[in-house]
């Protein structure tokens, strides 16, 4: 029986290509059983495929290449392997949750795409219009002085802060909360509140002064979209105000302003969509 094997005989027996094979040889994970002085080719002794099945499990299993030098440096119980894979499971276990955030990442902005496209539509018709949202998980950050016109950026990116520290990514979907009232300008209004939604609130430990969780709740809001400018600001809020008032309509109290981009290519104001929003009761 064939004992030694040379280096693309190894390659294609274990599925696994020579330059993977001469890398694992150049850092020490994994050595021919000898090289040939005169011609310097590489061979292998069949007994060491054993341990590229091992090489391979442990890649598998998201080892990483210097954890699998060191733990083939020395000898392993079987305490030793256990104690290895149960870190390795955690490790793994980490991963999945990462993915999963990532799926739901896509997801919601996949939705909030479809979603700003049908603002777009109802934007270009001009008229109040109504439609269901669903509830939403939100980090807000009290912003009692905070005029729609103004420069909010260094709010928001206290709110981005914070999902970034827990490992979330930063949604470019954000607005404001202010009270529902008429106002003879809109430089009147002040804001309550800024927020951004995030996927999933619930482990968040925020940590951070005048930040904290919060719900939109879900329902039939009354709604009027527009392309951002002041003067569009003052002529579509009164337009949608006066239609709550002439229609008798009941609300919760708020306006929840939400500002997506138009164009993801720049940061002008007036390549942002607005859509004010009025949950009824």
């Amino acid at each position: 029986m064939k004992e030694y094997f040379t280096i693309g005989e190894t390659a294609r027996l274990n599925n696994i290509s020579i330059q993977t094979l001469r890398y694992y040889d150049r850092i020490g994970i994994f050595k021919p059983y000898y090289t040939d002085q005169e011609n310097g080719y590489r061979y292998y002794h069949v007994k060491q495929f054993f341990y590229l099945d091992i090489i391979k499990y442990l890649k598998y299993i998201r080892t990483p290449l210097e954890e699998i030098k060191r733990f083939g440096s020395y000898t392993c119980t079987p305490e030793d392997i256990q104690h290895f894979l149960e870190e390795q499971e955690s490790v793994i276990v980490q991963e999945m949750e990462k993915l999963e955030r990532a799926r739901q990442l896509l997801h919601r902005r996949r939705n909030q795409l479809n979603e700003q496209l049908d603002i777009c539509r109802k934007k270009d018709e001009g008229f109040v219009y109504f439609r269901y949202i669903d509830e939403q998980t939100i980090l807000k950050v009290e912003t009692p002085q905070v005029n729609p016109h103004d420069q909010s950026d260094l709010y928001y990116r206290k709110l981005a802060d914070v999902i970034e520290k827990i490992g979330d990514v930063v949604d470019n979907y954000y607005g404001f909360i202010y009270d529902f009232k008429p106002y003879k300008d809109s430089r009147d209004i002040y804001c309550n509140s800024i927020y951004t939604t995030v996927c999933n609130g619930k482990n968040i430990d925020i940590g951070e002064k005048n930040i904290r969780l919060d719900t939109i709740p879900s329902g039939e809001y009354v709604c009027i979209a527009f392309d951002w400018s002041a003067k569009n600001y003052d002529e579509y809020y009164q337009k949608l105000y006066q239609y709550i008032e002439s229609h008798g309509i009941q609300t919760d109290g708020n306006v929840y302003q939400v500002s997506l981009p138009i164009d993801f290519n720049s940061l002008r104001e007036e390549n942002f969509l607005t859509e004010l929003r009025v949950l009824k009761k």
